[in-house]
């Protein structure tokens, strides 16, 4: 047990959940996942960039990779509920390693084309649907509500560091080996992760005395009215729709930054990307802190907010030195929506609704490919640095109006 001194130090508290060996395990596995992620993003925004020329096509490809979100956001919950959390989680890593080891193989043969590339960002965003509502449930079950923040930060500094390391690191394999070198090493990280994963206890998922629902539209129903009366969870589904509708598509558009606007290769490319995990890594520091004295609500607007004013400076800056130090301020904003999104759900759902409300949330990021399709198409005739303007513009005044029109969101504590 830790002494009263050891539980007194912050630090010792948020590393408590390390006791925990699945957790240890789903924290391992979660890390190289975030890591693939990030790879992820650069390389195929590279690779279709290049085969295309073309800014819509780059957003269109990010439309395919996240509609799943939308589409499957609806009965994902009961998906899960159905199959159970670990199945889902080793079936979705596992679509990862398939797509990947087959791109790589279609990239060495010199075969890829685009359409290859629109299912393989299709299915990948499918996994992704069912496999990150099934990741983020499953950590009350292995620490506990009252440890769930200090889990989700612990992970959240695995995703920071991950976004430090991942974007850059594909930027020099796609300049050292090229995409198929990249993504062939992503297919064995997922393997990897599979692997790990694979250690994980089966837990059964905690039965309640909820009515079973008779169709994914009663699911949704209810879970609408049930976040309708709990302020905190309906604005984080709002400021979560405005974020991924507004905001998170700019990240999109940054090859064409990189390049046409930057002046920059794959390299500087995978820079950018990495500096937004820098500002998300010490965003991560400041949390632990600041949520001690802060409500979870306050450090979640005002982050997302302080963001939104930043990228819009971002977009238009044409010096790279400038840009990066943007992103990482940027990074620091991310951060806070990334861990209190989770964390103020998780926090304020009832143990029957935990997966219901996630579901939601799931179906909110869904809001993303049309804000892809959105910013794409302003770029294609205005150019992206007037896309990502207007659009973080846009999501700094719907944030705003969310805060001042919700106080329950703003007092949302621990």
């Amino acid at each position: 047990m830790l002494s009263q001194k050891q539980l007194a130090h912050p630090l010792a508290g948020a590393l408590h959940p390390l006791r925990i060996v699945d957790y240890r395990r789903l924290l391992t596995g979660n890390s190289l996942w975030w890591l693939t992620l990030f790879m992820e993003n650069v390389a195929l925004g590279w690779l279709v960039l290049e085969l295309t020329n073309s800014a819509w096509m780059v957003a269109v490809m990010g439309f395919f990779r996240s509609i799943p979100l939308l589409l499957f956001g609806l009965v994902g919950g009961a998906i899960i509920d159905r199959f159970g959390r670990r199945p889902v989680i080793l079936s979705a890593q596992a679509l990862n390693f398939s797509i990947y080891a087959t791109l790589a193989m279609l990239l060495t043969l010199g075969r890829v084309h685009l359409w290859q590339l629109a299912i393989a960002s299709f299915l990948l965003g499918t996994a992704w649907a069912m496999d990150w509502p099934a990741r983020r449930a499953l950590v009350p079950d292995l620490v506990g509500k009252e440890r769930t923040v200090d889990a989700l930060l612990l992970e959240s500094f695995a995703q920071g560091g991950a976004q430090m390391i991942g974007p850059g690191f594909a930027g020099f394999l796609l300049a050292v080996l090229g995409p198929q070198g990249c993504i062939g090493l992503m297919a064995v990280f997922s393997a990897t992760v599979f692997l790990v994963l694979r250690g994980l206890r089966d837990r059964p998922i905690p039965r309640t005395n909820m009515r079973p629902a008779a169709s994914p539209w009663t699911v949704l129903g209810e879970s609408m009215r049930y976040a309708a009366h709990h302020q905190p969870i309906f604005g984080v589904l709002i400021i979560t729709v405005a974020f991924n509708l507004l905001l998170i598509p700019y990240v999109t558009l940054l090859p064409v930054f990189a390049r046409d606007v930057l002046g920059v290769g794959p390299v500087g490319l995978g820079l950018l990307g990495s500096a937004t995990g820098v500002g998300s890594f010490i965003g991560l520091v400041l949390i632990n802190r600041l949520r001690r004295t802060i409500s979870n609500g306050w450090i979640l607007l005002t982050g997302t907010f302080a963001a939104c004013i930043t990228l819009f400076i971002f977009s238009q800056s044409q010096v790279y030195a400038l840009s990066l130090g943007l992103l990482v301020v940027s990074g620091i904003g991310t951060s806070c929506f990334g861990i209190m999104q989770s964390s103020i759900i998780l926090l304020s759902a009832s143990d029957e609704m935990r997966q219901r409300t996630l579901g939601l949330v799931v179906l909110a990021i869904g809001a993303d490919p049309f804000g892809k399709l959105q910013i794409g198409a302003m770029a294609q005739a205005f150019g992206a640095p007037f896309a990502v303007g207007v659009s973080t513009v846009m999501a700094a005044i719907s944030i705003a109006l969310v805060g001042i029109a919700l106080p329950g969101l703003r007092r949302q504590a621990e």
